[in-house]
C-alpha cells in the first residue's frame, strides 16, 4: 500500500514538473507575440541586465551606486559614481558585451550617495499606470526608469506616440525632466531594427 502511494506521488510530481515547464514556454510565446523585439533580443537583454547587475555589485564598484537597464541591445546607466575614473570604468564595463550597440551614460559623479529610490519608484509606477492604463501603449514596447525625478523612456514606439508619452509623463507630480531614448517602429513591419 505504501509503495503504491509513493509511486502515485512521484508520478504527480513528474506530471506537475512537465506542466510547469510547458507553461513557461507559453509565457515566452505570449511575450514573443506582444514584444516588438525578437525573442533572442529579449533573452539577450535579460542576460546583459543580469551580468551588469552582478558586476556593478562587485567590490570593484562598491563605492558606486549604478543601475543598468537594457532594452533592444542598448544600455541605460543611471546612478552615482564616486569619481570620474569610476564612471569611465562603469561605462567601459557596459561596452564589454558584444551585443551592446549603444550605452546611454547618465551616471553622475558624487562622493556622497543620495537615495531617492522610494520617490523614484512611486514616480515610475505613476508613469506606467498613466501610459499603459489607456491601452494605447503596450507595456512591452517601452521601459520606464526614474532616477532622482528624471524619467527615462526606452523603447520601440510609433512616432505618433512620443509626444503624448512625454506630455503625460511631464504632468505627473515629482517628474523633473523626461529623457526619451526611443526608436520608431516601421509602419510596415513589427519594428525597425537598426
Amino acid at each position: 500500500m505504501k509503495i503504491s502511494k509513493i509511486v502515485i506521488n512521484l508520478g504527480l510530481i513528474v506530471v506537475c514538473g512537465q506542466l510547469l515547464f510547458s507553461l513557461t514556454g507559453c509565457a515566452n510565446a505570449a511575450l514573443a507575440v506582444t514584444d516588438p523585439r525578437s525573442l533572442s533580443t529579449v533573452t539577450s537583454d535579460q542576460y546583459i541586465t543580469r551580468d551588469l547587475s552582478i558586476k556593478y555589485m562587485g567590490s570593484e564598484f562598491e563605492s558606486d551606486h549604478v543601475s543598468a537597464t537594457v532594452y533592444n541591445h542598448e544600455v541605460l546607466l543611471t546612478g552615482q559614481a564616486s569619481s570620474l575614473a569610476q564612471r569611465i570604468k562603469i561605462v567601459r564595463t557596459a561596452k564589454e558585451f558584444d551585443s551592446v550597440q549603444k550605452v546611454y551614460d547618465y551616471v553622475e559623479i558624487s562622493s556622497k550617495y543620495v537615495s531617492t529610490s522610494s520617490e523614484d519608484t512611486y514616480i515610475t509606477g505613476k508613469v506606467k499606470s498613466s501610459l499603459f492604463g489607456s491601452g494605447d501603449i503596450n507595456s512591452n514596447d517601452v521601459k520606464i526608469v526614474t532616477d532622482k525625478g528624471v524619467v527615462y523612456i526606452l523603447g520601440l514606439i510609433a512616432k505618433s506616440q512620443l509626444e503624448n508619452m512625454i506630455n503625460v509623463t511631464k504632468s505627473i507630480d515629482g517628474v523633473k525632466k523626461v529623457v526619451p531614448l526611443v526608436h520608431y517602429k516601421d509602419s510596415d513591419s513589427k519594428l525597425n531594427l537598426f
